[in-house]
Order: structure tokens, then sequence, then C-alpha cells
């Protein structure tokens, strides 16, 4: 028979609170410690990067840009994320390249508003802070071949 422990996060991971309320249209009381029974849910830090990431790439006004080394094409690349916290509650820091011609203020604030929505729809988490740099203006009309 094996004894209780205190849960431990595991690298890269936030530990989740031990007690979250069920979802609508779900049994609660009794069924919450056969649950507990079972174990219990980590959410990676690496999976809210890819959540951000995502949203941002999917928000108006965003683009992806071109890498190239050497005039060699490398394939596009998006929104850059970097995660981190600690128990419910996540910082997010991205880089986003937008459309030129932009109204950056306007297009910053969406792409917070929604990154903030996915990840705190998708993840038990909290986005605590979410600070974004604007790492590139490119007009997406104007493909270099």
């Amino acid at each position: 028979m094996s004894t209780p422990t205190e849960p431990v996060a595991r690298p890269g991971t936030v530990p989740l609170a031990e007690r979250t309320s069920p979802a609508s249209g779900t049994p609660a009381a009794g069924d919450h410690d056969e649950a507990a029974e079972r174990g219990r849910l980590d959410v990676a830090l690496s999976v809210v990067r890819k959540i951000a990431e995502y949203a941002a790439d999917h928000t108006a006004g965003t683009v992806r840009t071109q890498r190239r080394l050497a005039g060699l094409d490398l394939g596009e690349a998006g929104a850059s994320a970097k995660v981190s916290g600690y128990g419910e509650q996540v910082d997010v820091r991205l880089e986003v390249p937008l459309a030129y011609p932009a109204r950056i203020t306007e297009t910053a604030a969406a792409v917070r508003d929604h990154v903030r929505e996915r990840v705190q729809a998708l993840t038990p988490y909290r986005v605590r802070s979410l600070d974004l740099s604007v790492s590139a203006l490119t007009d997406p009309t104007s493909r270099r071949d």
C-alpha cells in the first residue's frame, strides 16, 4: 500500500492546485476523490508556449517572415514565445512580426488579448503578464524571390 505524497512538479512544468472546480455538466462530490486517486495533470510550459505562438500567429495583423541565410530560403518564421511561471500563473514574452503598414498599438493589443484568452481557455493557467516585442514590420504583398 502506498502512502500519499506531496505532488512535485517536473522540470518544465507548472504544478496545478490539487483542488479544481469540475467543469459544468460533470459529476462532483465523491468523484473528486476517485479522480485524485488516478493522478494529476501537469501541462508543460512548452505546451503553453506553442499555444501562445499559435494564437499570436492567428491574430489579424501578424505575418510570417521568410528566413534566409546566405540567400538560401530556410522557410518561414512567425511569433516566438518564452513562458515561465509557477503555480497557476504564467508569464509570457512574445516576439511578433507585424504586417506593414500596421497600427502597431492596436495590433499589439489584439495579439495580447487573443493570446491571453487562448492560453487561459485551453490550459488551467492564468496569464499574469504578457510582454510583446515587435520583431519585424513586413509588407506581406512584396515577397522577394
